[in-house]
């Protein structure tokens, strides 16, 4: 059969790319692949074609990919183009999957046996609880072990060696003491953990040239699908499975890389031609998916990007509508904006966000309202994470001031300087003359003046916010308390804390807030919405190879989305983690097919560095050479010698509302008094970076320009 007689036969229709791609059989090739590109199609009839046209056996070919659902999904597509008896000659595989394999096959030609499998995720929790434990004399929550577990993957398949694990960082714990623990447990156990098996199987390839011999021998052709996913261990098997210049076909595209937290290594596809000399490098630029107006500036953000390959994708299906800016004052407005749009969905619409914790208060307020929508992979750790529940603890403490459990918990939180012996015994013997705890604490003579001082104030706040609505109490908490101070110093997540504020606004009174977490906790690990629903939620993350007619994406904030700016002089790492952010966000705008709505803040703090991007204001142009060196990212020096000209009288122009005039200034904080009659409290350094302010020379003098 030749090419003309295999396309007619099974239907198959290719522009000139794709059929490029399909054709690349000998030797290494990689294929970057645009979004919406027919990535799947033609990797599917290049398998065909290598049976049919070019004669090879299906025995001989191996195809990887990143998941096990992946693996059962191009199986599902090949046997339906070519039929099930192919499909069931052809190898689908995890890459995990081939190295238990390889395991196996070492076990029978040594004559040994292997550690055994710890496939129990319950049993490998215990035993990480069990670690942590016995380090740090403390509980590990749900959402610690995730991390740690997180931790030990990254740590695993990226190769690091021992004076490297360093750079991990779990809140908490002394990460490099701890993963050398574990290491040390599985194998006083004779156990090995999933990551594990691609060590191991690494290991047997090099040492063992048999068994290497053995694998080429049966394999000689190697397809790789979702390579930008493919993490930098399995690369390195990849690479000595299909040797320097063996039969690899490798699919991906490094702009859509980002899972660089489970150790996504995307340098692999930029590095390819260095690594292997003699390959070939593809691409498939038309977008099948989405309106020129979408592709033209999902293209032009991702152009940004430095670590890539020089492509473009290039429109297919027309125009469409423009993309629209959403914008509102502050999260809550947008929960409420978001609220109104599933009341009146019937398009096919999907709003997507970062991580899940964006997700709870807008379904908290749908659960609410009683509007339908349906939701991907909610998961409940945000409600075992050590912020959430410090905060709670410290309402149930204001609730039972004289509870010992919880008071120890948080003590040492709320920056009372209470010591460790003096927190057990007002803990053991508060009560007993009907005062609280603090009330103990700050009648004893074991404590300095300031300790009682500070710990009367803490009783004043916990009796106070016990009748404030839910949100005013976590503010007091994070604000008032001390607890916001204790998480900056460790680096802690204050998203938490928003999060829990944003629902706290629903509810009356903290203890009201802490009993709708719990029902939100079991909503949400039972499953949320309706199946069959136009208006799905998702996170980024777990939409990708989706689409959707209308994607709204929420949380456009720097900070949340994108989570972190590098600045001047940055490290590579930090480089690197923007540039997978702006990936993030690439892959969120590639989902929609026809409509994108990017919601946006108006607050100050809530600036949106990607949306400028997006939806450049139009007096951009004309800002002075001053303002407009804020797009360089400046330094914490110059944006404090910029913000010394800000003095009251200064006549300004705010990006988002207008001309002004600073009428006082403590701080950083300013106080401004717009035209339009608003008056407004802004942090200076905070708009300085962003672009957001600058001088205004040609306003008049005094308030007459207003």
């Amino acid at each position: 059969m030749d090419y003309s007689q295999f396309k007619l036969k099974f239907s198959i229709h290719l522009d000139t790319q794709q059929e490029a791609a399909v054709q690349a059989v000998e030797g290494p090739a990689l294929l970057l692949a645009v979004p919406g590109s027919g990535k799947t199609t033609v990797l599917v009839t290049r398998l065909g074609y290598m049976r049919y046209v070019q004669g090879i056996r299906p025995e001989s070919i191996l195809t990887m990919t990143y998941t096990v659902a992946a693996a059962r999904d191009m199986e599902h597509r090949f046997a339906a183009c070519f039929g099930e008896d192919a499909a069931k000659q052809m190898c689908f595989r995890t890459i995990n999957g081939i190295c238990s394999r390889i395991i196996r096959y070492y076990e029978q030609v040594m004559g040994r046996s292997a550690f055994r499998l710890l496939e129990d995720g319950g049993q490998k929790s215990t035993l990480l609880g069990e670690l942590f434990r016995n380090l740090t004399n403390d509980f590990a929550t749900e959402s610690t072990i995730k991390s740690i577990q997180t931790a030990i993957t990254y740590v695993k398949n990226q190769m690091l060696r021992s004076e490297e694990l360093s750079e991990i960082q779990v809140e908490g714990l002394n990460f490099p003491a701890f993963y050398q623990a574990y290491c040390k447990a599985l194998r006083d156990r004779q156990l090995m953990d999933f990551d594990d098996q691609m060590v191991y199987a690494l290991r047997i390839l090099r040492q063992y040239p048999q068994i290497l011999g053995a694998v080429r021998e049966r394999y000689r052709y190697y397809c790789v699908d979702e390579a930008q996913d493919t993490s930098k261990i399995q690369h390195a098997i990849i690479r000595l499975l299909a040797g320097q210049n063996g039969n690899l076909f490798m699919v991906g595209d490094e702009d859509q890389s980002i899972y660089g937290f489970r150790a996504a290594y995307p340098q692999a596809l930029t590095e390819f031609e260095r690594v292997y000399p003699n390959a070939k490098v593809l691409y498939m630029e038309q977008n099948y998916r989405s309106t020129e107006q979408i592709v033209a500036a999902a293209d032009r953000f991702i152009q940004r990007n430095r670590d890539r390959h020089p492509k473009h994708m290039r429109a297919t299906q027309g125009t469409g509508p423009e993309i629209r800016e959403i914008s509102v004052y502050d999260r809550q407005k947008q929960y409420r904006y978001l609220c109104k749009m599933a009341e009146d969905c019937s398009m096919e619409t999907a709003v997507l966000y970062r991580d899940n914790d964006s997700a709870l208060p807008l379904i908290d307020l749908l659960d609410r309202a009683g509007i339908p929508y349906r939701c991907r992979q909610v998961d409940s750790l945000f409600f075992t994470n050590r912020v959430v529940r410090d905060i709670t603890d410290i309402i149930r403490f204001a609730q039972a001031p004289g509870n010992g459990e919880y008071f120890l918990n948080i003590y040492y939180k709320l920056r009372a300087g209470i010591s460790r012996a003096l927190a057990q015994e007002a803990a053991a013997r508060a009560g007993t003359a009907g005062e609280t705890i603090l009330e103990y604490i700050a009648s004893s003579a074991a404590a300095s003046f300031w300790t009682r001082k500070q710990c009367r104030s803490l009783q004043t706040h916990m009796n106070n916010m016990l009748k404030e609505p839910g949100d005013k109490a976590v503010y007091r908490i994070v604000h008032f308390m001390g607890y916001g101070s204790y998480l900056e110093e460790r680096g802690g997540d204050l998203n938490k804390a928003e999060i829990l504020e944003a629902l706290g606004a629903e509810e009356p009174t903290p203890g009201r807030l802490l009993d709708r977490l719990e029902e939100l906790r079991e909503m949400v690990q039972t499953g949320t919405g309706r199946p069959d629903c136009p208006f799905a939620l998702s996170t980024i993350h777990s939409s990708k190879g989706l689409e959707y007619d209308r994607v709204i994406l929420m949380d456009v904030a720097d900070g949340i989305l994108p989570k972190s700016l590098p600045e001047r002089g940055a490290s590579s790492q930090e480089r690197d983690a923007y540039e997978e952010e702006r990936r993030l966000f690439y892959v969120a705008m590639t989902r929609a097919r026809r409509e994108l709505d990017i919601v946006t803040f108006r607050k100050t703090g809530l600036e949106s560095t990607f949306s400028l991007e997006i939806f450049p204001p139009r007096e951009r142009e004309k800002m002075p050479a001053k303002s407009a060196a804020v797009e360089n990212r400046l330094t914490r020096e110059q944006i404090s010698q910029l913000s010394a000209d800000y003095i009251p009288g200064t006549r300004v122009r705010h990006r988002s509302f207008g001309a002004g005039m600073l009428v006082s200034r403590s701080g950083d904080i300013a106080i401004v008094a717009f035209g339009s009659g608003e008056v407004k409290k802004l942090a200076l350094s905070t708009a300085l970076r962003a672009g957001q302010i600058e001088p205004a020379g040609d306003i008049k003098n005094g308030m007459e320009g207003l």
